[in-house]
This record gives C-alpha cells, sequence and structure tokens, in this order.
C-alpha cells in the first residue's frame, strides 16, 4: 500500500514565542513570524532534556539550539487524541528491526500517542519506525541510531555514545491556511535564514541558529520548513547541550534530505492523511 499523504498554536504559546524573541533581538531588526517553525524547534529543546532522561542519562540542560529565542514546551498537548481519518496504517517502506520508541513521561496536564484511540495510535507508530528507518538513512552516520519518541509522532532522537541530537519532523496541516513566512537573519541572535530553491519552483528556508549551553559553549542547530499543499513540513535536528556539541548536520545536508524521494514519500502520506492537530490560525494571526 502506497503512503503519503499539530490545533493552531495556543494562545500562551504565541505569547510566549513573541516575548522570548523579542528579548533575544533587542536593538537588532524586527524579526519575522516564525511561530511554526519556533513550536517545532522549541518542542524539539525540551524533547531533547526528557528524551535524553528517559533514555538513563542526566544532566542535560533544556537550553537548545535555539536557547534564546524559543521558549520550551507549555503544557499543551502536542497530540490531539482525535478519531482516526481512515486510513490505515502504512505499511513498511523498509525491511529491518523495529527501534525500541525512546519513552518520555507526559507532564500533568499535558496528553501523548498513548491517549490516542488504539487504531489511530497504531497507524502513528507505524509511521514513526518507516519515518525513523528514512532518517536514519539521510541524516549523517554521526547522528547515530533515530528512534521515535513516544510522547508524539514528530518526534525522534539521534543517539551515539553519550551524544542526544532531538529531530522534528513534522507536517502540521492548515486548514488551506499554509503560506511562507518572511526570511530573515537576525545577526545579534546569531539566526540565519536563506531561502532557497527545493525543487519544482518549490521554496523552502533554510535555517541556522546558535544557542549557549551551560557550559558558555556555542551549540548550533539548523531547521528546514516548507509549504506542501495545505501543510507546513518541518525538519529540524538539534544539538546536545549537556556536552556542548552541535548538531551533526549543516543546513545543506538537511536540505538533501527534505529532497530525498523516501522522505517526501512519507510528507505525501501526512499530508493526505494528516496525523497532527491542524493549526488554526494564519502567520502572524
Amino acid at each position: 500500500m502506497d503512503m503519503f499523504p499539530e490545533s493552531a498554536p495556543q494562545e500562551s504559546e504565541e505569547r510566549l514565542v513573541r516575548e522570548a524573541m523579542a528579548e533575544a533581538a533587542e536593538g537588532a531588526p524586527p524579526l519575522p513570524d516564525l511561530v511554526p517553525v519556533a513550536l517545532a524547534v522549541g518542542r524539539a529543546r525540551r524533547a531533547r532534556a526528557r528524551a535524553a532522561i528517559g533514555g538513563g542519562m542526566v544532566g542535560v540542560v533544556a537550553l537548545g539550539v535555539f536557547g534564546a529565542m524559543l521558549p520550551s514546551w507549555g503544557t499543551a498537548s502536542p497530540v490531539s487524541a482525535r478519531p482516526t481519518t481512515g486510513a490505515p496504517a502504512p505499511t513498511s517502506l523498509h525491511a529491518g528491526p523495529r527501534r525500541a520508541p525512546v519513552h518520555i513521561q507526559p507532564t500533568p496536564g499535558e496528553s501523548s500517542m498513548a491517549d490516542l484511540p488504539a487504531a489511530e495510535r497504531k497507524r502513528q507508530e507505524e509511521f514513526q519506525q518507516q519515518a525513523a528507518a528514512v532518517l536514519n538513512e539521510l541524516l549523517p552516520a554521526a547522528f547515530g541510531t533515530v528512534r521515535p519518541v513516544d510522547l508524539a509522532v514528530s518526534r525522534y532522537q539521534g543517539s551515539s555514545g553519550d551524544h542526544v541530537f532531538p529531530v522534528v519532523f513534522s507536517v502540521r496541516p492548515t486548514g488551506g491556511l499554509a503560506q511562507e513566512p518572511p526570511c530573515q537573519d537576525v545577526p545579534a541572535a546569531k539566526y540565519q535564514c536563506e531561502r532557497v530553491n527545493l525543487m519544482d519552483g518549490m521554496t523552502a528556508h533554510a535555517i541556522t541558529s546558535t544557542g549557549i549551553s551551560k557550559g558558555g559553549k556555542e551549540v548550533v542547530g539548523v531547521s528546514v520548513s516548507f509549504v506542501f499543499k495545505d501543510s507546513t513540513v518541518v525538519l529540524s535536528a538539534d544539538g546536545d547541550d549537556s556536552a556542548a556539541v552541535s548538531a551533526p548536520v549543516t543546513a545543506d545536508q538537511l536540505l538533501r534530505v527534505a529532497r530525498d524521494e523516501r522522505f517526501l514519500r512519507l510528507v505525501r502520506y501526512a499530508e493526505a492523511s494528516p496525523m497532527e492537530p491542524r493549526q488554526e490560525s494564519a502567520h502572524g494571526g
């Protein structure tokens, strides 16, 4: 069977995003509206710290590459327990053993994939297995083994030795409101955005951002985002703050992942059979 094909950010989340970015870029040019990417990467930061704890590691600092600019997760659920779309679980694209998911215990008031109806949970878990296998093949070997995170369908984790690298692969429907946000560098915040040609007339934003780890060292993360039909796609990789190690991937390498047919096949399935809550407001709304 061929496979292809989260609700608007909460008001509190939008407020925190804007306040954090304003503080980081004080005296710098006005920031673009980065809510969709910011939320995904900000969530990755929190997922990194919690996934490391769930994997038996300690001392991970929830700072993140986009540290000063982005908030960590709020209490809003990243996954809505909604009825299944009726689409069956996709069949495997890649043979091989299943990857044991990284378990993250939800915070009080937060839901997870465990709260989904059984059929929908199975569908999302199968998608995660396939996505993890594809990401493992396409991301640089330094990511180690890429595994799904059981908190939300968009969360993954690369693990190499003692290093933990959070990965976000999100395909969020927008209800026809999908549009490309502005792309603007913010040198004062060490935030670089480049608008590039993805393929076939489609454009993407390739973002490189630098945060400061607890030890005072710079940690770099990268993100690629683009609009696909009525969905916003985000692929991001964060560094390991506890070890002050940047994400072992460049923006160009992440773009190559986004252009690969194996990755795009996953995007097409997720766009046609959504697994994340719909974004209810347009950029800046």
